[in-house]
């Protein structure tokens, strides 16, 4: 019985190290990653990134600050079949002009196109009235890098097609760049740009251009050295639809030029 007694006593004790030693065993096995049934954990590879071309911006990433100035001291000028002006409206010059700005726009080019009507009720003062508006654009917008007139001839004694030709697969009206002399303190300035323009043209769409001239007139030239009227086309010569062409393709140049 005394000896019975001596192994209840010490019975628990070795129950106790047995347990912990399958304890530490198994927690030992978890540890090294001896468990049976575990796979074998792989560090995960790093992300595969995708890198793509940049895209040309569009939208809201287009530089919204205006550039160009677009005005048109004749606003009543049309072409034919219509009368040389309307009375009291916008005429069809104003039509070439939208065509440009449009062009300009989605090249990317921000610009302010004028649609005031200057020429009337008095048409001798068309451009003593141009050159205030023109001022006070210029005064709100001091960025801007090129002025534009946009008119159409009125020539006399033309042949029909004297302001037509092809160009970019189309019928376009001709442009000729005008620069005025008169009180003019920009005048080389002037002059210089309207060929850089001619010749930007006649690289790119050769036969579009009737070249530079010289007049002696005022017209705004001394407000900014890259300010020129540029006549598009001619009243009898030539149909809205070749002149708006025409403006198209000028805007491309300008693009380039702005760029």
């Amino acid at each position: 019985m005394a000896r019975m007694g001596r192994n209840e006593k010490n019975g628990p004790g070795l129950l106790f190290i047995l347990v912990t030693l399958i304890v530490v065993a198994v927690v030992g096995a978890r540890f090294f990653g001896f468990m049976p049934g575990d796979e074998e954990q792989k560090t995960p590879p790093p992300p595969n990134v995708r890198t793509d071309d940049p895209k040309p911006p569009t939208g809201d990433m287009v530089d919204q600050v205006p550039k160009i100035l677009i005005f048109h001291s004749h606003a009543s000028e049309n072409y034919k079949p219509k009368d040389s002006h309307e009375q009291g409206e916008l005429g069809d010059i104003v039509r070439v002009g939208d065509a440009i700005v449009a062009e300009l726009t989605s090249l990317g080019v921000a610009t302010i196109h004028d649609k005031t009507i200057h020429d009337q009720p008095r048409y001798s003062e068309a451009f003593i009235n141009s050159e205030k508006k023109v001022n006070q654009i210029l005064a709100a917008n001091p960025q801007l890098q090129i002025i534009l007139d946009i008119h159409r001839d009125g020539l006399q004694d033309k042949p029909d097609d004297y302001t037509k030709a092809r160009a970019n697969g189309m019928d376009v009206a001709q442009i000729l760049l005008v620069v005025g002399d008169k009180d003019n303190h920009l005048l080389e300035e002037n002059t210089r740009f309207a060929q850089q323009i001619c010749d930007a043209l006649d690289h790119s769409y050769p036969g579009i251009s009737r070249g530079v001239r010289v007049f002696k007139s005022d017209y705004s030239g001394e407000l900014h050295p890259n300010s020129i009227m540029v006549l598009i086309g001619d009243w009898r010569g030539n149909t809205v639809e070749e002149a708006i062409n025409s403006g198209r393709l000028l805007a491309k140049v300008l693009a380039t030029l702005v760029k």
